[in-house]
């Protein structure tokens, strides 16, 4: 015994009322429902309006290329499934990419390097006997960066003076340029004028060799410490 039909049975089975897919009874009981339901006819008539609209529409032409396009997605398809069939298969299309992406990569740029390297080696062969060669100095002494003024001669004149202590400028040439009483000394000798031309004059008479900055001649001060029986210096 069929159940009797409803409003959603009749919308699935109305496209094929008068199909081949509905048989006579199941027929008979769509057609009863839809002369006692306002709603299923409305539905019926704008279905049948529908259909009848659709096939007043011009047919579309089927593309040319349609066929060809459709076999190529599938060759497209069965070369990617085929490389996953194993580990083997998919290392000798990894190698073959590799191969062509360096093969496609080196031979625009192998002619051209090896083109620069040619030319670079003929150009240095052609400059190279330009090139000036320098003998080292057999005599070269080396010598320090730095080097402070030193005393490598005192006076004849000795002096009644004992711990005076005083900053002496010597330029370039081993001279004395100025002295000075450093910071915290007293300079009480200062005072004293014979105890002052004491030291001027054994400072005149004094030999200094001059500081040197790279083997060459440069000013510097220098710390001494005048004595009765020596000199101390500091540089």
């Amino acid at each position: 015994m069929m159940r009797p039909v409803d409003c959603q049975t009749f919308e699935f089975w109305c496209e094929d009322l008068n199909g081949p897919r509905v048989d006579a009874a199941l027929r008979e009981q769509l057609h009863s429902h839809r002369a006692q339901c306002p709603r299923c006819s409305d539905f019926a008539i704008r279905s049948e309006h529908q259909r009848r609209a659709l096939h007043g529409l011009p047919v579309r032409q089927v593309p040319m290329n349609l066929a060809v396009n459709l076999r190529v997605m599938a060759s497209k398809e069965l070369a990617r499934r085929s490389t996953r069939v194993n580990l083997a298969t998919r290392m000798d299309i990894w190698q073959g990419k590799i191969g062509l992406l360096l093969n496609n990569l080196w031979r625009p740029l192998a002619i051209p390097t090896a083109g620069g390297l040619v030319s670079a080696c003929f150009l240095f062969a052609a400059l190279m006997p330009t090139f000036a060669l320098q003998t080292p100095a057999s005599a070269d002494v080396p010598t320090a960066w730095y080097q402070s003024a030193e005393v490598y001669g005192l006076s004849p004149f000795g002096g009644n003076f004992d711990n005076v202590t005083i900053d002496v400028r010597i330029d370039t040439s081993g001279r004395v340029v100025d002295y000075a009483v450093p910071t915290g000394d007293s300079g009480i000798w200062l005072k004293n004028p014979q105890m002052k031309k004491a030291v001027e004059n054994s400072l005149l008479f004094m030999s200094f060799k001059p500081a040197s900055f790279f083997g060459q001649p440069a000013s510097d001060t220098i710390r001494i410490t005048l004595r009765r029986s020596h000199i101390e210096v500091k540089g």
